[in-house]
């Protein structure tokens, strides 16, 4: 057990930058994290951090310790896990990860539900608009707008999603409608960019015909949703799925534009590990988020 919990606050140091962060995320009190650490790193004759004021970096013996701690208590949960499922009610923590659109208007409504359908698990939500590594980071699902790559893992189809052109009536009556593409380098839009540009590539036409756009921005941001909101404050065009906007469409704060230039629509799927293939927990939560009506796509007006 001693074992464990080195290992544990070791990984939880390295994931979360420093012995302070790790001690917040674990409950437990800084001294008793650093202790845990000078006690792992006296065990094994070497230092796994070089410690600063300011930050903590690994060693080339605290990279190798920490691969493979990382899988040791994958497993280790995978194996309780297994374990209790198979003496009753499926339990135990679900850690899930979403981009922050999706896990908060779609997402965090699904999972309160089911928190309170299934009282033995718990359910630990990360919203953020970068592709999490699933295995190494510890999720156990991750939904994403993209099918798997990654032979270890594996994916259900969750729903299909319109990527729509919108602006607000205000902007469109200020500065008119664009018809094509060629017509947004006399816009403003408005772009996510998780690498501190303003730029973004938006795609436009079905099948064959469609084509990357380069869009230089007015506005960028890396939260995902902020140009759904610049666009409601009428500074430019944004392109989104069409669940992001419906509710502004719908009511008339936003127009759908360039109908005729509409992309191929996203695809959302369900990912986990193809090791936790047998975990009831999962395969309740993917098989409740694939109930009929749950995840669909509503029509723009």
């Amino acid at each position: 057990m001693r074992d464990i919990d080195e290992m544990r606050v070791m990984v939880e140091i390295a994931r979360h930058g420093g012995l302070s962060a790790a001690a917040r995320h674990l409950g437990l009190a800084p001294s008793v994290v650093s202790d845990r650490l000078s006690r792992l790193e006296r065990r094994l004759g070497t230092r796994l951090l070089v410690r600063t004021t300011r930050r903590q970096t690994l060693t080339e013996a605290g990279r190798i310790y920490l691969d493979e701690a990382t899988a040791i208590l994958a497993a280790t949960e995978m194996m309780e896990a297994r374990v209790r499922e198979t003496v009753g009610a499926p339990g135990g923590m679900l850690r899930v990860t979403a981009p922050t659109p999706f896990g908060r208007l779609r997402l965090a409504p699904f999972v309160a539900d089911f928190v309170r359908r299934h009282p033995g698990i718990r359910v630990h939500l990360t919203l953020e608009d970068r592709m999490a590594d699933i295995v190494g980071e510890g999720f156990d699902i991750a939904i994403r707008g993209a099918p798997v790559v990654d032979t270890t893992l594996t994916g259900r189809r969750l729903m299909e999603s319109r990527r729509v052109l919108v602006a607000s009536p205000d902007y469109l009556a200020r500065r008119g409608t664009p018809q094509t593409p060629a017509d947004l380098a006399r816009h403003d839009c408005l772009v996510a960019n998780m690498t501190g540009q303003c730029r973004a590539t938006w795609r436009f036409g079905r099948g064959e015909a469609t084509r990357p756009w380069r869009i230089d921005g007015l506005l960028a941001s890396s939260n995902s949703e902020l140009p759904v909101q610049w666009a409601l404050a009428g500074l430019g065009l944004t392109q989104k799925s069409l669940w992001e906007v419906e509710d502004a469409v719908r009511a008339g704060r936003l127009a759908t534009v360039m109908e005729d230039w509409e992309p191929d629509p996203v695809t959302f799927y369900a990912i986990h590990p193809v090791s936790t293939a047998h975990s009831q927990k999962i395969a309740l939560f993917i098989g409740d988020l694939l109930q009929p009506g749950l995840m669909t796509d509503q029509a723009a007006p």
